[in-house]
């Protein structure tokens, strides 16, 4: 894993979680427990939870449930009764319409009777049939047809209504069924027979399909059952239950498992705690995950960032609550190193860190000198700004000044520089101050001088411990490499003088390049140093150390080929035995990658076509950092131009584009993070370095006779 994306949202966020709960913890004062109020009584103040936690909710879970049976449907069921009653209606209508037909149909009376009867055929009036359910016109119709056609209708109606009664009819199709009867009708029958028919089922037509309390009550308990159970978070200065409110379920499930505390602190101080924390922290994640400084990339990285900044606050709370509030006259407040913290992580990551660093110490133990001494009346005004402006302006100062040492004891003017900024901070609140005191420009003066001490002595005193416990390799531990007196360069320059050139061109081609893409560098330049010193133990078995016959010749490809990859591996024992730091074994590791011995593999394989590629194969890793890929690009560059005897600024060109097209096929550069824009600058210098250092001389004519004769004068 490549040291940029060290920076994963899950592993900054956790960062963030810690961070913040650190933060509380070290801000917040310990208190014996209190009671909260039961459930049903009503809270006689603001309850904030004072801890994140998250549990499954009963009365959440029982709301989830009561609205998951109200979401269930009503269930239906068949009824069996419907078909035969509506058969039987329908029977019976039919039965009445053919009795009025036969009375219609009977023959006509004398005009005798006809008068003691007292009516006529023309004067009989309709009436509806009894039963009837159909239109009156559709009636009167059905009465007046042929015997056959009423005898088709009698007997199809029937069939066509208990066929669609045998099927699940809801009262919501019933409108659908009966647009569509004309359809299920015989198409043989006439257009007045399929009305007769349609209407007549359609008059009859009842849902089928009756609302099951008993199925309902089942779905519903079944919806219940399935519904999850519901989890609670409360975060961190929460409000559970505010003052004069009543305790319900809900909020007495949260109380019973958070840890009471008591009166001693006010929630409104304790909320502000939790909010800042968790912005201080929140926005220190978003810078790491936005800026991704290779310098915080490792878990110990971020561990030393952590326990500075946590260290630096938990001081400021102690200080604080021990000097506070009568100290203010005194300067006592300011009396505290937290520029200390920033200024270490200049010194040991980086100086964007040391800034964000101090912002997020300085903003915290603000807000501490604001909450922490007298919670009934915390200060205000320009007494409520200067601990944060003091300890921003001196946490700045001292960072700006230790980017720039360059030996241990430079590291004391840092310290110096945060006392003269801090003082020029608290100079300036103490002149907007309308009740200002001549003394307490005198107390901010030695405060200033405590500063500046304290901060001095801690950087220095800690610097090499911390980088040592974690592992970090600091500028000045590079520079001590740097020096070509150290034993091992020294080595190199004895026993194996061209491999010793080769490095320091390799460095002086990566240096630059590495300036110019913002990379590290020193640490380039000390990586190019050592990156070759493997060829320590059999130098004569590399070309640029060989005078003469060359041992190779005498050895199988294989043999060559070990020997040559032994240079990787014996490398990393050499540095290991001189205890130098990871990050510079890691030049000796990966400057060569997963490549192969090209030249001895192919030699070989000329002769035995199977032969295994493995054994021709550096152990590798590929670059992990740019530093680690500018380095291989160097040195293959280097040893390209200088194999190749043609040093025109276009021949160099080609081939240093050949050596990057190459590794990018090899897919060498992976892993590195270097654009592709990068490598545009990264060529482009190597190929102006390049040119410059086997730029052509000019050949000097023989020399004349009278510069060969002696010089009387001497």
């Amino acid at each position: 894993m490549s040291q940029d994306s060290y920076f994963t949202p899950w592993r900054l966020g956790l960062f963030g979680i810690a961070l913040t709960i650190g933060i509380v913890l070290a801000l917040t004062p310990f208190r014996p427990a209190e009671e909260f109020p039961a459930t049903g009584a009503v809270a006689e103040r603001d309850i904030v939870a004072n801890e994140s936690v998250t549990f499954v909710s009963e009365t959440l879970t029982a709301e989830s449930q009561e609205a998951a049976r109200a979401a269930v449907e009503p269930q239906y069921e068949f009824n069996p009764d419907v078909r035969p009653a509506q058969l039987e209606a329908l029977g019976r209508y039919l039965e009445a319409v053919a009795r009025e037909r036969e009375a219609r149909n009977a023959p006509v009376a004398t005009e005798g009777e006809s008068t003691a009867a007292g009516e006529s055929e023309e004067a009989r009036e309709p009436a509806p049939v009894p039963g009837s359910r159909i239109a009156q016109r559709d009636e009167a119709f059905l009465i007046a047809v042929s015997d056959a056609l009423f005898n088709s209708i009698r007997r199809m109606s029937p069939a066509l209504l208990e066929e669609l009664l045998r099927e699940e009819l809801f009262e919501a199709d019933l409108d659908g069924v009966r647009l569509t009867l004309h359809d299920r009708v015989d198409p043989a029958l006439s257009l007045n027979e399929t009305s007769l028919i349609s209407s007549l089922v359609a008059a009859y037509l009842r849902p089928t399909m009756i609302e099951s309390a008993v199925l309902t009550q089942v779905a519903q308990d079944r919806a219940a059952a399935a519904a999850p159970s519901v989890s609670r978070t409360v975060a961190e200065g929460e409000l559970i239950v505010a003052a004069g409110e009543t305790v319900e379920p809900a909020a007495a499930e949260a109380l019973a498992l958070l840890t009471p505390r008591s009166d001693g602190i006010e929630l409104a101080s304790l909320g502000a705690i939790a909010i800042v924390a968790a912005i201080a922290s929140a926005s220190f994640a978003v810078f790491l995950m936005i800026w991704r400084p290779t310098q915080a990339a490792g878990d110990r990285r971020l561990l030393l960032l952590a326990l500075l900044v946590l260290l630096s606050i938990l001081a400021a709370r102690l200080w604080f609550e021990l000097v506070l509030p009568d100290g203010v006259n005194e300067s006592l407040d300011l009396m505290l190193p937290l520029a200390a913290g920033p200024v270490l992580v200049a010194a040991l990551l980086s100086t964007g860190l040391g800034v964000a660093t101090g912002v997020l110490i300085s903003v915290l133990a603000g807000l501490a000198a604001i909450v922490l001494p007298d919670y009934a009346s915390a200060p205000d005004g320009a007494s409520a700004l200067r601990p944060l402006a003091y300890f921003l302006a001196s946490s700045l100062g001292g960072v700006i000044v230790a980017s720039r040492a360059q030996a241990l004891a430079q590291y004391g003017l840092a310290g110096l520089a945060a006392g003269l900024a801090g003082f020029l901070a608290g100079a300036a609140l103490w002149l907007l101050d309308a009740e200002r005191v001549n003394n307490d420009l005198g107390w901010l003066a030695l405060a200033s001088l405590v500063t500046a001490a304290l901060v001095s002595v801690i950087t220095i005193g800690a610097f090499s411990l911390l980088g040592a416990l974690f592992g970090i390799t600091t500028p000045m531990r590079l520079l001590e490499l740097a020096q070509l007196q150290r034993p091992l360069l020294r080595r190199l320059q004895e026993e194996a003088p061209g491999t010793f050139h080769h490095s320091l061109l390799v460095a002086t081609l990566s240096e630059r390049a590495a300036s110019l893409i913002g990379a590290d560098p020193l640490l380039v330049r000390v990586g190019a140093y050592y990156h070759d010193i493997g060829k320590l133990h059999r130098p004569a078995m590399f070309i640029e150390n060989q005078e003469g016959t060359n041992p190779h010749d005498e050895l199988e490809p294989r043999e060559s080929a070990q020997i040559i990859l032994s240079h990787v591996t014996g490398g990393d024992d050499l540095a290991r035995r001189d205890r130098l730091p990871p990050r510079i074994r890691d030049f000796i590791l990966q400057h060569h990658g997963s490549r192969r011995v090209a030249f001895f593999y192919r030699k070989a394989a000329m002769s035995d076509p199977r032969i295994d590629p493995q054994d021709f194969t550096y152990p590798g890793p590929p670059p992990q950092s740019r530093e680690t890929a500018i380095v291989m690009l160097a040195d293959s560059c280097e040893a390209v131009v200088r194999a190749s005897g043609e040093h025109e600024a276009e021949r160099i060109g080609l081939l240093v584009d050949g050596v990057f097209d190459e590794r990018l096929r090899e897919r060498q550069l992976d892993h590195c993070d270097l654009t592709l824009n990068e490598l545009r600058v990264i060529s482009g210098s190597f190929k102006q370095t390049l040119t410059g250092v086997h730029h052509q001389r000019i050949a000097y004519p023989p020399a004349a006779e009278e510069e060969l004769r002696p010089n009387p004068r001497q």
